[in-house]
């Protein structure tokens, strides 16, 4: 396998939070990218527009609005793109909570529809499979997360289903000889975050006064493993140039924050303090979040050097220069 510098990469979930950025990054790299999205309803379908639209017109792109549970759809488009070289897959329902109340949605949309595109990867011979599974997969382990660890205990149905697909990729890589990795993604901070995420929540609440729903009472029991989402996407250029037979690493920064700095943060950074609103703990959820990168590191040259100020501060300059009806959530 070399790279030949004009590689064709697969991205799905294009529209979506990490994918936008992803597709945007190759792109600016001199990959081609073929996009799928299905732009389901799990938050705004305009704002999964908004994400695109700064590279939807890119000569190198090419966006095709199929959903993987649609077998025929899928196949089309894999006749149409001949001589894909990789498939980057982060197409996934996430979300712990609603996953509780919402299994059979999880099960499909994340199993089945990985399965879908890990046939289509076979048939059409694509060489290189990369998965972006959870740090949820890691439920009560002690901290900080080690690859080695067991992972069959996650605490809610959503990384149960990534923890499914892992297992599922690796009977690929056995029966297929299909080279695969997969990056178990640590709390990603960066452009387009998905609006039901804290720090969104949280800046709106600050500028805004939106009421920030604190599901810990005093933030100093939970902690979050915030990294900001360009180290990630180095992570994937780099296994796209040199895949694995299969192997899985942690995407963190390795320096989890406690709740109540998080929110002190964006509140220095914003200059103004936030509505918070104590509510009740939600069932699922992981008190705390904190990888070990050391073999991201000696592997891949995985190397997360922006501080969490200084992550808040890119996303808060970011957020700040976008339309008034996605600052507001006027949809």
């Amino acid at each position: 396998f070399c790279y030949n510098g004009n590689m064709k990469v697969l991205v799905t979930g294009a529209a979506g939070f990490i994918g936008s950025n992803l597709s945007e990054y190759l792109l600016g790299k001199g990959y081609e990218v073929i996009g799928i999205d299905n732009f389901n309803t799990f938050y705004s379908p305009k704002i999964k527009e908004y994400n695109i639209k700064s590279f939807a017109a890119h000569k190198n792109f090419k966006l095709h609005r199929t959903d993987l549970l649609d077998i025929s759809s899928l196949e089309k488009v894999f006749e149409q793109e001949a001589d894909i070289d990789a498939i980057v897959h982060l197409a996934a329902w996430a979300g712990v909570t609603y996953s509780i109340e919402n299994p059979i949605v999880y099960v499909r949309n994340n199993v089945e529809g990985t399965v879908n595109l890990l046939e289509r990867a076979v048939k059409h011979k694509v060489s290189n499979f990369i998965f972006a599974s959870t740090s949820s997969i890691y439920g009560d382990n002690p901290t900080p997360f080690n690859e080695s660890m067991s992972t069959d205990f996650p605490l809610a149905p959503y990384p149960a289903t990534k923890k499914a697909c892992e297992v599922m990729i690796s009977t690929y890589t056995r029966n297929h000889g299909l080279n695969a990795t997969i990056f178990r993604i640590f709390n990603p901070i960066g452009p387009k975050m998905r609006p039901d995420l804290a720090l969104p929540k949280l800046i709106k609440s600050c500028l805004y006064g939106d009421e920030f729903p604190q599901y810990w009472k005093d933030g100093k029991e939970t902690k979050r493993d915030y990294t900001y989402i360009k180290h990630m996407l180095d992570a994937v250029d780099c296994v796209l140039k040199e895949p694995f037979k299969y192997e899985f690493f942690n995407l963190g920064n390795s320096s989890p924050v406690y709740l109540d700095e998080i929110i002190q943060t964006v509140e220095k950074v914003v200059g103004k303090k936030a509505n918070l609103k104590i509510m009740p703990n939600r069932k699922g959820e992981m008190i705390d979040t904190y990888a070990d990168i050391d073999k991201a590191r000696s592997a891949i040259n995985y190397n997360p050097t922006t501080t969490i100020e200084q992550t808040v501060q890119i996303y808060y300059d970011w957020f700040i220069s976008q339309d008034d009806w996605y600052k507001k959530g006027h949809l």
